[in-house]
């Protein structure tokens, strides 16, 4: 049974040093229920995703907050999946809809997603980040998430023929496209000459998503609930979730993002279509390799194959003098990734990532996207909590 999304709302992302945790939550959902042209009387239920507020901003119990920032919301859960954390909110605000459904109600949810990252210094910042990996094995042994990614990173290249150059070529696609996202951290066009400072090698500074502000919301509800308010909406068609290994040692491949491959298999298999049927996505680009490991555990190259799609985009030298967003070319087809800019511009509040990458698919779907229009009709997110931990994946048509 298809869902149907009927509002959001989505502050810009940022070092938004001026706006607390609670006014990013609060613009975000007051915009979505605005846009919803519903009241908070009408939600039934509400599903918050933060990783780790506790450590950003020292609060814990924060479903108890949130009656505070928004008045008469007091049916509140929280989900924590690290980076998955806002899309595994909307996986369980849907399956709480879909049931309500099978006895003929129409139960409406609110969804957000947000992280207050920029508050504390970078190392810190870091080091909170890390508890998303495996404590024991990774996190005491020194690693962080750039770490990690390097090493897969460092990995792939060294099975594939992909270079550092087709991973920068990401990052200047993806920076190309947040020139046309007012919401994006970065809206500034970036070229080979940026990737200078060396983060972990081989990934550099404009390899790494930065660390950011910001929040996003949506309303859920069926699609009969949407006919009859007559709202503009976008159908949730579905959205699974699968886990493996938090570690990457214990990982039978580390270079598969295996939860992400159940996800995405057990969605296509539910709706019995392929990654044909698929024309953008938005993918976890916290890194560069990462955006390639992504669309390989999509399907939409074998593994190893990945960086294929990105040389679609040579020569990387004109990248920037293209019309934005830019494809890749699959299957003799365009196929948009990361519209918005993905994490890599867009910017990356953990919490929040999974929501704004549904809302950029629903606004593409409902031609709301401005200058950044692709006039398609399915569109699907691919959201990974660290290395691969975690993996939600969605597919929406209008």
């Amino acid at each position: 049974m298809a869902l149907a999304i009927i509002g959001t709302g989505l502050t810009k992302f940022g070092e938004l040093w001026t706006s607390s945790w609670e006014d990013l939550v609060k613009e975000a959902c007051k915009e979505a229920i605005t846009n919803a042209k519903i009241e908070v009387k009408d939600i039934d239920t509400s599903y918050f995703g933060n990783m780790n507020l506790s450590r950003f901003d020292g609060q814990d119990h924060m479903v108890a907050r949130i009656p505070e920032i928004i008045p008469g919301l007091n049916r509140v859960i929280r989900t924590e999946a690290a980076c998955a954390s806002g899309s595994v909110a909307l996986k369980l605000a849907a399956t709480e809809i879909e049931l309500s459904s099978m006895k003929d109600g129409n139960g409406v949810a609110l969804v957000c997603g947000f992280e207050k990252m920029t508050d504390q210094l970078t190392g810190r910042t870091t080091n909170i980040l890390a508890s998303a990996s495996h404590f024991d094995t990774e996190v005491m042994n020194g690693a962080t998430f750039p770490g990690l990614y390097a090493l897969l990173a460092q990995r792939y290249l060294h099975e594939t023929g992909a270079t550092e150059e087709d991973l920068h070529a990401i990052a200047i696609k993806n920076h190309r496209n947040a020139t046309l996202n007012e919401k994006a951290m970065y809206q500034k066009e970036i070229n080979m000459n940026s990737f200078k400072s060396m983060v972990a090698s081989p990934l550099t500074l404009f390899d790494c998503s930065p660390i950011s502000d910001g929040a996003a919301a949506l309303v859920l509800t069926t699609e009969k609930c949407a006919k009859f308010l007559g709202a503009d909406y976008v159908k949730l068609e579905t959205i699974d979730v699968c886990n493996s290994t938090i570690s990457l040692a214990k990982r039978p491949d580390p270079l598969v993002l295996d939860s992400a491959v159940c996800a995405t298999q057990t969605a296509y298999k539910k709706l019995g279509i392929t990654h044909k049927d698929i024309d953008m996505i938005e993918v976890h680009d916290c890194f560069t390799i990462n955006e390639i490991l992504c669309l390989e555990a999509a399907g939409f190259a074998k593994k190893g194959e990945g960086y294929n799609l990105v040389r679609s985009l040579l020569p990387y030298d004109t990248i920037n003098s293209r019309g934005s967003p830019v494809p890749y070319h699959v299957d003799g087809r365009e196929l948009f990734v990361n519209t918005s800019g993905g994490l890599k511009a867009k910017g990356h509040p953990v919490g929040a990532t999974g929501v704004a990458q549904v809302i950029e698919i629903y606004q593409q779907l409902l031609g709301k996207a401005g200058k950044r229009n692709v006039n398609v009709k399915t569109g699907a997110t691919l959201n990974i909590g660290g290395t691969g931990g975690t993996a939600t994946f969605s597919v929406l048509r209008c």
